[in-house]
């Protein structure tokens, strides 16, 4: 009964947050001031480099953002089955943020950089470079650069690519040449939260909430421990 009403409560804290679903290219999405969530479908780490599946900013995402990504594919058992994830800015720019997550035994992870200054740099490579446990999350401030953890730890730290608007994210799986698939079930989440850090109550949200949840769990053990045995 107390955990099913701590969980109201939250739900309750989160409404005004939330904005009506909406769709783009029948993803589910939901939108408020500072932030948007967007699921893709497995199908999208099956396409191509040629023809990736793009989800779009209405507007350019800047100068500070924070992406956070769930990978809940099934991947198809086959060496080097994987989705890559690029963020884009938005055309003429060529600038971009590439992130690739294999979902076979090596579970590779590797995040890259494309800018006009230095070109494509690869700047985290590593096997049994991610988790599942916990969303990989990339975060752009404007003094602070880039940060990128693996769900596990921070594998770029406060790496200086002179400012980024996020215009799209792309995610496809194989080269021109390959059609293998690479996923055939489940899907990509994306949460987003972007503008100002220092001006939006928003990006404390989860934290609140986490600690609201601890305190309430906490409480309720120490209550039992010692209410006295019938």
């Amino acid at each position: 009964m107390h955990i099913a009403l701590g969980v109201i409560v939250v739900s309750l804290l989160l409404m005004p947050v939330l904005a009506f679903g909406q769709t783009q290219q029948n993803f589910q999405v939901v939108k408020s001031e500072r932030s948007e969530s967007f699921v893709l479908p497995y199908t999208a780490a099956n396409h191509n480099d040629q023809d990736p599946l793009v989800y779009a900013f209405d507007e350019p995402r800047q100068p500070s953002w924070m992406i956070a990504v769930q990978d809940n594919l099934s991947f198809v058992p086959r060496e080097g089955a994987r989705t890559i994830i690029k963020i884009q800015e938005p055309a003429p720019s060529e600038k971009y943020i590439e992130l690739a997550i294999y979902g076979d035994e090596s579970m590779r992870f590797w995040v890259a950089v494309n800018t006009p200054e230095a070109g494509y740099a690869r700047i985290y490579d590593s096997e049994n470079g991610w988790s599942t446990e916990q969303p990989i999350s990339l975060t752009h401030t404007e003094n602070g650069g880039l940060t990128v953890t693996n769900g596990i730890r921070t594998v770029v730290d406060r790496l200086d690519v002179n400012g980024f608007a996020a215009g799209s994210i792309q995610v496809y799986g194989n080269d021109e040449s390959s059609t293998l698939a690479n996923a055939y079930a489940g899907d990509l989440s994306f949460q987003v939260f972007y503008g100002s850090f220092d001006q939006s109550s928003i990006y404390f949200v989860p934290a609140a909430v986490g600690a609201g949840i601890f305190g309430l769990v906490a409480g309720l053990l120490i209550l039992k421990k010692r209410k006295p045995s019938d």
